[in-house]
């Protein structure tokens, strides 16, 4: 190979091997403080050699540079995760007295209550514990609350934070397709949080900060006037919108605009994105080119310009990230230079994972590298095949053709569904969000010279925005707006990438590939032979199963049983009782997408308390379900716990189970067990009417309890006889309450399922009913723990996998 050729090619290999190295260093959980000696030995080595063969010139020089990068990766991956010794998540399930500073401004909201809810973010320095003072490291997030009434200050970027309370892990549901929250924040040093009552919190005013810490409180004050002079003529709700396009987040959006929003594929426009960078320089690049500025004053100015809009951003990760991928494909589109631009991408996202290698599993990162490769590779191709068509129908096609192309395995895998009418609503929507954007930027300067010119414009701005939203509403209501995706692991991944390489690739390649193909076209069509009939085989010689799957949806309950031939049905569904988190739309929905799960045969719930049924609602409204079964407290308990309309038609598919009835599909029995009628516990508190259901497939069973109670446990014994089941779901999350002797002797369980919330005030699973189910030798499973809890069995042997096992990210 001639020293220079396939530069682009060389710099694709070195990116590759990086990742690979991340990919292998997180999957093997390597310790950096353990294997530093050996990483470093190997690292001499592979440096020595590179530059060894660099030096004689070898042809082979490419295969030693693409090994070091691959150790680089395993090594940097394993320096970034191994935490400091004195960091604050060492210290979770402690009370203590945290101290730190402030490095964001508080995140405040107000509830329908009054009440508001603040958010500190701190750098910790030292923690006091009892009497022992020790340092420590890293950040935490720190919430409180207290009345509206007060306005007294809340404290900013500098000040010294002083927060007494229990130190916990950060949350978030353990369920494959879930966003690793507590991942995205490691990613920015937050690896803990601490809940404090207002007393036990004390924030001393800096009054001399440093220049960095005036410089992020000035940048604070600004997005404070945004939103300010913006609430002052439109609604709270408009002004969220446009201050999230404009500088990103969610907080106060409508959630019927948010959803129009993400039906119709533009949900990007309200989070800080290439999109926005792109936008913002076409604007300067415009305006350059209209008063005839040479061209590198025209690339000064479109540079500092994405640099003055980053600062207003916050200055956060995503907008740094956002800000030098809009700004390089940006560039390379307009100044004609798409190779250019392609190699400064590579180079870009490369240099990006040696400083912070936990961005290659952060969804933000994923999605800015990969719509700004598409934008430069793919959009280019793709506009010279639509040339017949008119040139802004064409270069918008190819460009939201290009992105969405090539994030599609992300987009499968986190969010299982792709939007069809984006392509329509990137031609009519997104130049009018545009036109938003841009004016919102110029509203705030305007407010700040004069006051009275910027509330017109956001006052226009209000009027356009309620235009968008009819606008989508009626692009989200089209027939077949959204396709729903299968998820895709790294194997469909990797074919999906291969496919679309060999579809878009370079000519010159191409015909390498072409004349490679020929030559070994017996090999070829004989491998391909060989993989059919080895994947058809298998399909024939599995044997039928029956899937269990235990989601983790905090202090609730939710399980999914899949019979052999794909028919699905849930057994509760989870939810809050504040509710402040919508269960069945964020955690319910995403699972069952995940698998591919587009129907419901029945929902089966225990009874109608938020923490088994609230999660129903969304489920009923998203996704068709032929019928819900429930206990006796009537159709008005289940409607206000699910937060549908007691006249919605919905509520039709409701129907009281009755005990001694059973459901065969697919060879799946669902019995139920025990129904009592309500009036013989209408005195009682809820937990009593639960339905008990049991699942069998050929010698296996599993047992849902609900919150039964003690006295109605020795009811079932009574009516009931028979119930041994192989695996149980512990009644009442494990409490006292429940779980009797004689009921835990009864049904003597291979494996005692705990579905809890981490950390949870209640004290479940308490250790007297853990240590009951031990007796009969019951393998304990929790879903705070383990995550999701998946039985797989052929009604002969049972398996079983947690997520937690499976995450080579869990912490």
């Amino acid at each position: 190979m001639t020293t220079g050729q396939y530069q682009l090619s060389f710099l694709c290999g070195l990116l590759v091997s990086f990742c690979l190295g991340i990919l292998c260093s997180a999957f093997l959980h390597l310790t950096f403080s353990l294997y530093f000696p050996y990483l470093v030995v190997i690292l001499v080595i592979m440096i020595l050699a590179s530059g060894i063969l660099a030096l004689k010139q070898s042809e082979r020089t490419w295969i030693a540079f693409l090994g070091l990068f691959f150790i680089l990766g395993l090594f940097r991956f394993a320096a970034a995760y191994e935490l400091l010794p004195y960091d604050i998540s060492y210290m979770t399930g402690d009370r203590a007295s945290v101290h730190g500073i402030l490095t964001d401004a508080p995140h405040m909201t107000t509830d329908a209550d009054g009440v508001q809810h603040i958010r500190y973010t701190a750098a910790v320095q030292k923690v006091v514990r009892g009497q022992a003072e020790q340092p420590g490291t890293g950040k935490l997030y720190v919430y409180t609350r207290r009345d509206s009434a007060e306005d007294s200050p809340i404290g900013e970027i500098g000040d010294v934070i002083t927060a007494e309370g229990k130190i916990r892990r950060l949350h978030y549901y353990q369920n494959p397709g879930q966003i690793n929250t507590r991942f995205l924040l490691r990613c920015e040093g937050i690896t803990a949080s601490l809940s404090a009552s207002e007393n036990d919190i004390k924030i001393t005013p800096n009054t001399e900060p440093s220049y960095a810490q005036a410089f992020l409180r000035w940048v604070a004050q600004v997005r404070a006037h945004y939103f300010d002079r913006m609430a002052e003529v439109m609604p709270r709700s408009d002004a969220a919108a446009i201050f999230a396009m404009l500088f990103g987040g969610y907080e106060g959006i409508r959630p019927e605009l948010l959803e129009a929003f993400t039906t119709t594929g533009i949900v990007h426009i309200l989070s800080v994105s290439g999109s926005h960078i792109s936008l913002l320089a076409a604007v300067i690049a415009w305006l350059a080119l209209f008063f005839r500025l040479p061209r590198w004053i025209s690339v000064m100015a479109v540079v500092l310009a994405i640099g003055i809009y980053v600062i207003l951003a916050g200055l956060v990760p995503p907008a740094v990230r956002s800000g030098i991928m809009g700004a390089v494909a940006f560039l390379g589109l307009v100044l004609g230079r798409e190779r250019d631009a392609q190699y400064l991408l590579v180079l870009t996202g490369l240099l990006m994972l040696v400083v912070s290698p936990l961005l290659f599993f952060h969804i933000s990162f994923q999605l800015s590298f990969l719509a700004t490769a598409g934008l430069l590779v793919l959009a280019p191709l793709l506009r010279s095949w639509m040339e017949r068509l008119p040139f802004v129908v064409a270069a918008s096609l190819s460009i939201t053709l290009g992105a969405q192309l090539a994030v599609l395995p992300i987009l499968a895998w986190h969010f299982n569904q792709i939007s069809v009418s984006a392509l329509l609503s990137n031609l009519i929507v997104v130049p009018l969000v545009d036109i938003i954007i841009i004016l919102g930027l110029a509203g705030g300067i305007a407010a700040f010279v004069l006051p009275v010119l910027g509330s017109i414009v956001f006052a226009v701005d209000s009027l356009l925005l309620g235009v968008t939203f009819e606008m989508t509403k009626v692009m989200a209501s089209l027939p077949f707006a959204v396709i729903v995706l299968p998820s895709m692991g790294i194997p469909e991944g990797l074919l999906y990438y291969g496919l679309l390489l060999i579809l878009f690739m370079p000519k010159q390649y191409r015909k390498k590939a072409e004349r490679l193909l020929l030559c070994r076209r017996r090999m070829t069509v004989l491998i391909a032979a060989v993989l059919a009939i080895v994947l058809v085989s298998w399909q024939f010689m599995k044997s039928p199963e029956m899937e269990v799957h235990f989601i983790d949806v905090g202090q609730g309950d939710a399980a999914l049983v899949i019979t052999p031939h794909g028919h699905a049905m849930l057994f509760d569904t989870g939810g809050t009782r504040d509710n402040a988190f919508d269960i069945g739309a964020r955690v319910d929905l995403p699972y069952l997408r995940h698998y591919g799960i587009q129907a419901l045969d029945y929902i089966f719930l225990s009874h109608a308390h938020e923490d088994h049924a609230a999660g129903a609602g969304a489920i009923l409204l998203h996704m068709p379900v032929n019928h819900v079964y429930t206990a006796g407290e009537g159709t008005g308990v289940y409607a206000r716990s699910m937060r549908i309309g007691d006249g919605n038609p919905l509520l039709m598919k409701l129907g009281t189970a009755q005990e001694g009835q059973s459901i065969v599909l697919d060879g799946v029995t669902v019995e139920f067990l025990y129904a009592p009628p309500y009036s013989e516990v209408e005195h009682l508190t809820g937990n009593e009417v639960s339905n008990v259901y049991r699942v069998c497939y050929g010698n296996a069973s599993f047992l849902f309890t609900g919150d039964l109670v003690k006295e109605h446990e020795m009811k079932m014994i009574a009516r009931a006889g028979d119930l041994n089941s192989t695996v149980v779901k512990v009644p009442h999350h494990g409490s006292d309450t429940s779980s009797c002797e004689d009921f835990v002797r009864a049904v003597h369980p291979s494996y005692a399922i705990y579905c809890v919330g981490e950390g949870n005030s209640f004290g479940h699973p308490r250790p007297s009913v853990v240590e009951r189910y031990e007796r009969v030798g019951a393998r304990m499973l929790r879903t705070d723990r383990d995550g999701a809890i998946v039985f797989h069995t052929d009604g002969k042997s049972l398996s079983v996998h947690t997520f937690a096992e499976g995450n080579f990210l869990n912490d």
